[in-house]
């Protein structure tokens, strides 16, 4: 322990505080541990982990999702996909609340990432909800809390790293997202219309009649069917997580220069470069964090924490909010991406042998967990994205956020408790036993 906390921990930490990136400050970290530590652990081994951890088929699936969430982000299907969640919720009481909510699902199977769907959704939500007699902290609070969604809804990028690095079902992992994602949905649209009606936030957008709708759907249609694509396929067996992004990946490009037209040689050359530019951080990470993950496994710290967490309580109950309090505190200060590729190893023997979770059930609560601690006062990330769209102070938006952050916890203590949750619907389509 005093090797780990001296030439890991500590330079780890060093390189943090003076804004390394943290892809370059878990190499370095794990480079000057394997130097001067004196461990019998050989130095090749860097090479050869970083080498070994992206030469992974499940991570193959990463770069083609976001290759087809950059294509569509390019085809400028912002306003269609807001238009059509105006036509479906808009017309009920707080209606922009409920659009922010739906817009952040369809986002999310095109970003699959909170902070990307907030800074996609602020800009247009924000201001329209201002204008509706939505207080400005409400405003930005609603956003950030809907944001959340889009990381466990497929296809989502950082469950394809959390099944890549831990050897969990991708498939398995997009299908038992979808029962918390839906109700976190439920539960923020549902404290939305209390509101709406309790506090006169927001008003009641007329029912449009179903022509309306029928042509919003005709327009932003054909992107929200992805997900759908991708999950009629991996459920009923027609191809794997890899093979669905290389689907998804045509379907775009079809959709994108047929259908929209929209998409042309310039975009496609800046979704390729955007494309890059986000697989190459991600998979360094990847690759940085397992050879961080081989040193502290070779040490045997998962077990320490594991054993110290029981020292302290053995009530299953008591070792999930642990867990959960983990999450909170790490997540306030680093993305959830990052933090669950360094978190995901560490924490899998605690809680999926320790407390009897199943790698799937562990997985979503993994993601959800570090998720709510990048929306977390006083410095969730999320927040400072939204607040300064909303043009007001962090400290009202860390205090409005607070109701809507209450109940996603419950969904997480409830995926903690219930395995079903999370289980249900894998176990339906075969992929759980």
């Amino acid at each position: 322990m005093d090797l780990l906390l001296l030439y890991l921990a500590l330079p780890f930490a060093i390189l943090l505080f003076l804004n390394v990136p943290v892809a370059f400050s878990l190499t370095l970290s794990s480079a000057f541990f394997l130097t001067f530590s004196d461990t019998r652990i050989p130095g090749m081994m860097l090479a050869n982990d970083m080498f070994g951890a992206v030469d992974s088929i499940s991570l193959l699936a990463l770069p083609t999702f976001v290759l087809a969430g950059e294509l569509l982000n390019r085809c400028n299907l912002t306003e269609k996909l807001t238009d059509l969640a105006l036509k479906l919720v808009g017309w009920i009481p707080g209606g922009l609340a409920h659009v922010s909510v739906v817009a952040a699902i369809f986002f999310g199977g095109i970003n699959g990432s909170a902070i990307a769907d907030a800074a996609s959704i602020g800009p247009i939500m924000i201001p329209g909800m201002v204008r509706g007699r939505y207080p400005r902290e409400v405003a930005a609070a609603i956003v950030a809390a809907a944001a959340v969604i889009g990381a466990i809804v497929p296809p989502s990028v950082p469950l394809v790293i959390i099944g890549g690095q831990l050897q969990i079902s991708v498939s398995g992992l997009f299908i038992g997202g979808l029962i918390p994602a839906s109700l976190i949905a439920i539960l923020l649209m549902l404290v939305c219309f209390v509101g709406a009606i309790w506090k006169g936030y927001g008003e009641v957008h007329r029912f449009e009649g179903i022509p309306s709708l029928l042509a919003s759907l005709r327009d932003a249609g054909p992107a929200v069917i992805i997900p759908a694509l991708i999950l009629g396929g991996l459920m009923f067996g027609i191809f794997s997580p890899t093979e669905a992004g290389a689907v998804t990946v045509i379907y775009t490009l079809l959709i994108g220069a047929l259908y929209y037209r929209t998409l042309t040689f310039a975009r496609f050359s800046e979704a390729l470069t955007g494309t890059v530019r986000v697989t190459a951080n991600s998979l360094f990470i990847v690759a940085a964090a397992v050879v961080f993950g081989h040193i502290v496994t070779y040490y045997r710290l998962p077990q320490m924490v594991l054993a110290a967490m029981t020292s302290v309580t053995n009530d299953k109950s008591m070792l999930i909010l642990l867990v959960i309090l983990l999450f909170i505190i790490v997540g306030m200060f680093m993305d959830a991406v990052a933090n669950m590729i360094i978190l995901g190893p560490l924490l899998m023997p605690v809680c999926v042998d320790g407390l009897g979770m199943h790698p799937i059930q562990y997985g979503i609560f993994l993601m959800l967990g570090l998720l709510l601690g990048i929306l977390h006062p006083p410095i969730g990330l999320i927040l400072f994205v939204v607040a300064p769209i909303a043009k007001v102070s962090l400290e009202r938006v860390a205090i409005a956020v607070l109701p809507f952050l209450a109940l996603e916890m419950l969904v997480l203590l409830a995926i903690g408790f219930i395995p079903e949750i999370t289980l249900a619907l894998p176990r339906a389509v075969g992929l759980v036993r």
